[in-house]
This record gives C-alpha cells, structure tokens and sequence, in this order.
C-alpha cells in the first residue's frame, strides 16, 4: 500500500506541474479524480494529505482541492524543496518535535491552569470519538491532536516558544494528518495514541514535569520508531 501511494504521490506532483493541466487550480471531485486514475478513493484521499502537507495542494472545506503556490519564505515551501521522501521528512520532523516538545511539557506541567487541563481533556475526548470511526481518526482526529500539543505549549508560558510552535502550526498540523494516515493503520493504534495522550495529559494535571516529559518522549519516540521502520520496510 505505501508503494502505490507513493506512485500516486509522484503521478500526481507531475499532473499539478503540468501547466493548463486544471483550470483554476482546482482538481476533479475525489471521485473523478479516483476513476480517471484508476486508484480507490481511499489511496486517493492519503496521496492528497501527502501533498497537502508537502505544500501543493489545500484542501478547502465544501470548495474542493486546489494548487497551493506557497511564497518562497514560507516554512511549507522550504519543506517543500528538502530532497527528502515525505516518510523521511515525517521522521524528520518528528525528531525535531521530540528537541522541542519533551522539555515544554515539563514546563506546561509546572505552570499549567486548570481552564487550560480542562481543555486539554475535551480535546481527548474528541480523539476517542474519532478514534472509534473506521479509519480510526485518521481524517478526523488530526485537528484534536495538534490542538492539544497547542495547548501544551502555551501553558508552558513562555511566549517565545509559543510563537515559534504557532509558526509550525499549519506545517505541523499537516504532518500530523499524514502521519496519523500512516500509524493509525497499524493494528492497534488508534488506541494506543489516544492512551499515550492521555497519560501525557494527567502527568500536566498533577503537575508532575518528569512525568510529562517522559509521557511525551514515550509518545513522539513510539511514533518516531514505528515510522522509521516503515521507512526502511518501503
């Protein structure tokens, strides 16, 4: 399956660069899309999060899908020219996350408000709804889970790092579709994650900084091993 999403990904990259290729900028409906390819919608969907996340394409709610031409500054489209395989670069930045997110959790567990522990608890509730569709909140979860890594770095309080992580925001939230694409097809995982979130988040309830910050490295590790070995696996 990653094989073929992975031609899909490079067959479609060269269709959008393809000049008159789709007028407005706009793609076919999924299932036209789907047909004239030749791919289930499924395989479809997954190849289009890939490139979303990548920076060519956004997918806009009730409007369709359209061709994104990111300014030159922009973070997406740096991604966007790294000579690496989006596998690679989940790998990547999931490492990055790990530099980033482990010590912020210790600080969100020190610092945290209890509006804010409440947030974070709605926010795993929405992930055992979405956890529980067919696909395992793949499509849908994406947007509980980098809220609530959102809300854990502004209870840590430090407005810098804030900025820095809302600077990634759109990029990460991206990443984190593709990656839950990617994981949540593994047996087991849907609930895994969502167990792995809420151990995270009752050790920032009881403000415990170690615990949070171990919580959070067991989370972005597992994640970051299960991708690299799908990496070398493909």
């Amino acid at each position: 399956m990653e094989k073929k999403r992975g031609e899909l990904v490079q067959q479609l990259r060269k269709m959008i660069a393809e000049p008159g290729r789709f007028p407005d900028s706009k793609l076919p409906s999924e299932r036209e899309l789907a047909q004239s390819l030749g791919v289930s919608r499924n395989l479809l969907r997954e190849a289009v999060i890939t490139l979303e996340a990548l920076g060519y394409l956004e997918v806009r709610e009730r409007q369709g899908t359209f061709i994104t031409a990111p300014a030159a500054d922009d973070f997406v489209a740096s991604l966007r020219f790294a000579s690496l395989w989006p596998e690679e670069m989940l790998c990547q930045l999931m490492e990055m996350r790990l530099v980033i997110e482990v010590p912020i959790a210790g600080l969100a567990a020190l610092r945290r408000s209890d509006e804010e522990v409440k947030a974070m608890r709605r926010c795993i509730a929405d992930l055992e709804q979405a956890s529980l569709r067919p696909d395992g909140g793949a499509s849908e979860g994406a947007q509980w889970d980098s809220r609530l890594h959102m809300l854990i770095v502004n209870a840590a309080r430090n407005p810098l790092l804030s900025r820095l992580y809302e600077g990634l925001a759109a990029t990460m939230e991206r990443y984190i579709s593709m990656s839950r694409v990617i994981l949540l097809a593994i047996d087991g995982w849907p609930a895994k994650i969502v167990a792995e979130h809420e151990a995270l988040v009752e050790a920032i309830a009881r403000q415990d900084p170690q615990g949070a910050e171990e919580a959070q490295r067991h989370h972005l590790g597992s994640a970051l091993e299960a991708l690299k070995a799908l990496t070398k696996k493909n």
